[in-house]
């Protein structure tokens, strides 16, 4: 009764909707620069992630974003890697598009897989199928490594069982992301004003 109350009062604050909206947007430009981030990250030390790209081709892009002003985020396989290129849409081959801000929190914040996004056409695939489901299968790759246990129990339906190997290699992902991050968050902001 109290959390109505409190949700109520804040309803009623002017421009709320605005500041919801504009809240998520931030929300997911953030989320979609870690996950990014965690691609370029996990694509250096992940076996499994290796042998999920080794067949693709060298400089497909693929992109994820949220429809229809974003953010997006772009990526691309060179060599045995992902590289993060950065926020926008840079010519993908295939892209992940949200329907809207909605959609993308519930994903973005673990409250769904992208597996049951894709079934409850809360997300949109712009290019081959077959490309989007090996992205599909990356991105779950990643996920496995960039979440807890605890949460990769409640959006996978079979649950990750990792081994000593993949924990330890867990562990030095997250050791790299924080430098990771901030590398290309200044890189990003360098771009930005460069560009002004």
């Amino acid at each position: 009764m109290i959390i109505e109350k409190g949700l109520a009062q804040l309803r009623n604050i002017p421009y709320f909707p605005v500041i919801q909206s504009r809240s998520k947007y931030e929300l997911i430009d953030i989320i979609l620069t870690v996950i990014g981030v965690a691609f370029e990250e996990v694509s250096k030390r992940a076996p499994e992630l290796k042998g999920e790209i080794a067949f693709w081709n060298d400089g497909r892009r693929c992109a994820m974003g949220v429809l229809p002003k974003g953010p997006y985020i772009s990526l691309e396989k060179s060599g045995d890697r992902i590289l993060y290129l950065g926020k926008g849409l840079i010519s993908p081959d295939v892209t992940f598009l949200f329907k809207n801000l909605d959609s993308a929190v519930l994903v973005l914040t673990a409250q769904m897989s992208a597996h049951q996004a894709m079934a409850e056409c809360r997300i949109l695939l712009d290019g081959q199928v077959s490309y989007g489901m090996e992205m599909n299968r990356a991105l779950a790759i990643v996920e496995t490594y960039l979440f807890p246990q605890f949460i990769l129990n409640k959006i996978f339906k079979r649950k990750p069982q990792l081994s000593l190997y993949q924990l330890i290699t867990k562990g030095t992902v997250y050791a790299a992301f924080l430098p990771a991050f901030l590398k290309n968050g200044l890189k990003c902001a360098m771009r930005t004003s460069s560009n002004s």
